[in-house]
């Protein structure tokens, strides 16, 4: 009887084993399949290199196969919320379109990677990202996305222009007190030419290409509460204090007047004329262009002198200008979120980041790697390594993260203010009056933003 059941034992032990047996092989042929699909746009300098760090983890991770989904910008949103309610959202995706992380966040499609990022802190070392990468992907405290890349502002320049005008470069110190916008101005005045002398403006000194908000910024206003930018939606625009309404009327009357009054700017329709041709800078049609860096990105100008400045003071003692940040985001319903976060970290990495920079140009979101930027940037342009650290520097701290990531609705409203300020560019009417009308169709559109929408 002992013997009998000590065999009805093992049997049972055998029994057992098998099952955990075939579960584990079960589970294990399940890692080795699993599948993370990342949402990514259509660049052409961007995706060959996302295809080789791809290739790279794939052949470093055999548990786990990175697939990407590339679409066109144009595409990309539409893709990503028609994924989303179909039940089968790529397991990671970014703010490479119209929707910020903000909007993701609030419609709760992202995960919080707080957790994740304290518990590989000795891989990723979150203190090694810019501080502004980090707040430009934080919603209301919580960490919703792995910054990869930025993108900052400042003045491009064709160098050329200005040598054959005997004019300095602009100066790379953003602190510089003397460097205003008036003296900017100058400068464009003297850069805008007629070159073939047939009484029409050929060349012109400066295209500044900040949107309506920025213009805020720079003039010591805002459009938006505080809040708004933490990941809040906006109840009204803030353009009813008397601050921040004179800040972006006075910017919007000074954008008008480098066209009609100054003459040193082109009018939509001129600029995009000279796009036609190439890229204004390198063409030589503009001297100078306030942007962001992706001016610069993929194939870099070394057929012409270029250079790179500080953003001027608009009013005295105000700076802000805006930080462009790409954090990679884990949808909240993913079957592999472990595996996301792995290739996340992979692409965040180092090694990655290097390979990014080196084929694209794009600055990498870790501290660590800005003296690699450098080194590459710099051969290829007038400043020294000391000039391109310094307008870095300024960039990175009178920076605040830009509002089409952080503002829910951000692009809705955006087009309603692009349209409501048409008529500027036509001298069709005032600015007083297109920016009241603004105002209300605008503050109408964030009301229409919020109906079906549950607020977190």
């Amino acid at each position: 009887m002992v013997r009998r059941f000590r065999g009805m034992c093992f049997l049972v032990v055998l029994v057992i084993a098998s099952v955990i047996l075939s579960s584990l092989v079960t589970s294990l042929s399940y890692a080795e399949k699993a599948k993370v699909t990342i949402l990514w746009r259509d660049d052409p300098d961007e995706v060959p290199v996302l295809d080789e760090i791809i290739k790279d983890f794939n052949s470093t991770h055999p548990n786990i196969t990175v697939e990407a989904i590339v679409v066109p910008y144009d595409e990309y949103d539409p893709k990503l919320f028609s994924m989303w309610a179909a039940g089968t959202p790529p397991d990671i995706f970014w703010c490479a379109a119209e929707s910020g992380y903000v909007d993701h966040a609030i419609r709760d499609m992202n995960f919080t990677l707080d957790t994740l990022v304290n518990r590989d802190k000795n891989v990723i070392n979150i203190k090694d990202f810019y501080p502004a990468a980090i707040e430009g992907a934080t919603f209301r405290g919580d960490l919703k996305g792995l910054p990869f890349a930025q993108a900052y502002t400042a003045i491009f320049y064709n160098a050329t222009l200005f040598d054959d005008a005997g004019i300095k470069y602009p100066t790379t110190n953003w602190t510089d007190k003397n460097w205003t916008w008036d003296k900017l101005v100058g400068i464009a005045k003297k850069l805008t030419k007629d070159i073939n002398g047939d009484g029409k403006i050929d060349q012109y000194g400066l295209l500044d290409t900040r949107d309506l908000f920025e213009m805020a910024w720079a003039w010591g206003g805002d459009m938006f509460d505080p809040n708004v930018y933490k990941g809040y939606p906006p109840e009204k625009l803030t353009l009813d204090k008397p601050k921040n309404y004179n800040a972006l009327l006075t910017a919007l009357q000074k954008r008008v007047d480098l066209v009609y009054k100054d003459k040193v700017s082109p009018t939509p329709a001129t600029q995009q004329v000279i796009e036609q041709m190439g890229p204004p800078l390198k063409t030589g049609r503009l001297g100078m262009v306030i942007s962001g860096d992706w001016s610069i990105w993929g194939a870099m100008p070394k057929n012409y002198k270029w250079g790179i400045g500080a953003v001027p003071y608009s009013v005295p003692n105000v700076k802000k200008v805006c930080l462009y940040t790409d954090p990679l985001e884990i949808a909240r319903t993913s079957k592999h979120p472990n595996e996301a976060w792995e290739f996340i970290k992979y692409l965040a990495s180092p090694s990655a980041q290097k390979k990014l920079m080196e084929k694209t140009s794009r600055i990498s979101s870790r501290q660590s790697l800005r003296k690699n930027y450098i080194e590459k940037i710099s051969p290829l342009m007038v400043n020294t390594k000391q000039g391109l650290d310094q307008v870095l520097s300024g960039a990175f701290k009178y920076c605040q993260e830009d509002a089409e990531h952080t503002v829910f609705g951000f692009y809705k409203l955006q087009s309603v203010w692009t349209s409501e300020t048409d008529p500027l560019w036509l001298e069709k009417k005032g600015v007083k009056e297109v920016l009241d009308t603004m105002i209300v169709k605008v503050n109408q559109a964030i009301e229409e933003n919020l109906k079906g929408i549950v607020v977190r």
